[in-house]
């Protein structure tokens, strides 16, 4: 959890967890002995996240919910594996999971979900240099296998090669003036950023960027939005792409561009809560040592208010007219 909602930082970790145990069991080893044929250990160091929480966000999951988690893989080109996630407070009916075989297929369900897509690697002398291998035998079963070029990766090579990442939605958005810092410095911290591998976890990639908007929105934004109600900001859609690593003495800078509407879904209003406002972030993420790009995500998040706080209600209404935003229908 983090503060009244389901901390999408720790679910990503649960997420990636499964995945590496999948994986484990169809190699038919540890985790720990997964190596290339020179004998050096991988890790299943993830290229690319998206989630969707559009149907139930992290606010509808909070404590004391049971999760439940369904998890399919499978391997692609024998260095990638493509991992499908769905979670709900609920179980999920077979003939739903059996579905499940793109990330076309996630897009489809009336559930939260999520998409990974890992490469195996090994560090070359440092963080900085990581290099994809096959995992030594590793032979799969053509139930375990794809020859489609799975999603993550193609989008992936567009983003490194265009730099353009998106959401629907966004263009309707309109962006947040930002006289302030254009970019903001996160120093690592090797207690809670780093694995056991000593890589910068891809999960905390986002906490970083989530770091960086909060900063954004206090701080470097025309509109200065209080601690309040940025904690009631909930993720709805995140997509990241990750291009590198760092070691733990580097520093990364954060460069966010933020754009502002009001929701187009009059279902946004449930019988408990509002969303007076949505944001979009896209955030770039670098290493301050040498400047090289590690990440760009852009990410969804909704103000949601419980109706019966009408304070709050009444201050996103007032950032929303310094904001310039078209009255409510």
């Amino acid at each position: 959890m983090i503060p009244d909602q389901l901390s999408e930082v720790e679910l990503l970790k649960i997420l990636a967890e499964a995945q590496w145990q999948y994986i484990s069991t169809v190699l038919e080893r540890p985790q720990q002995k997964i190596v290339n044929d020179q004998g050096e250990r991988l890790y299943g160091s993830v290229i690319n996240v998206d989630v969707c929480f559009r149907t139930k966000t992290p606010m509808d999951l909070g404590e004391g919910t049971h999760l439940h988690i369904y998890n399919a893989a499978q391997f692609y080109s024998r260095r990638f594996v493509e991992g499908f996630f769905c979670v709900n407070d609920a179980p999920l009916p077979p003939v739903t999971l059996q579905a499940i075989r793109s990330k076309e297929d996630l897009e489809k369900l009336t559930v939260p979900w999520a998409y990974i897509t890992m490469a195996f690697v090994a560090r070359e002398e440092s963080n900085q240099r990581l290099k994809t291998f096959a995992p030594a035998g590793a032979e799969y079963g053509k139930e375990f296998t794809t020859d489609v070029v799975p999603s993550g990766i193609r989008d992936h090579e567009m983003v490194e090669r265009t730099g353009a990442v998106t959401l629907p939605g966004l263009e309707l958005a309109l962006p947040v003036e930002n006289p302030g810092r254009d970019e903001v410095t996160y120093d690592i911290v090797p207690e809670s950023d780093l694995n056991g591998a000593g890589l910068l976890y891809f999960a905390r990639y986002v906490a970083i960027a989530n770091y960086g908007e909060r900063l954004f929105l206090r701080q470097g934004s025309r509109v200065q939005i209080t601690t309040r109600l940025i904690r009631l900001l909930t993720t709805i859609k995140r997509r990241v792409f990750y291009f590198a690593n760092a070691n733990e003495s580097d520093s990364v800078k954060i460069r966010i561009n933020a754009f502002v509407l009001r929701p187009q879904e009059r279902a946004a209003v449930s019988a408990t809560s509002v969303t007076p406002l949505t944001f979009y972030f896209v955030t770039e993420l670098r290493r301050e040592s040498d400047g090289t790009l590690m990440a760009q995500l852009v990410t969804q998040k909704d103000l949601t208010i419980s109706k019966g706080i009408k304070s709050l209600i009444l201050e996103a209404g007032r950032i929303a007219q310094q904001f310039r935003l078209p009255p409510e229908e």
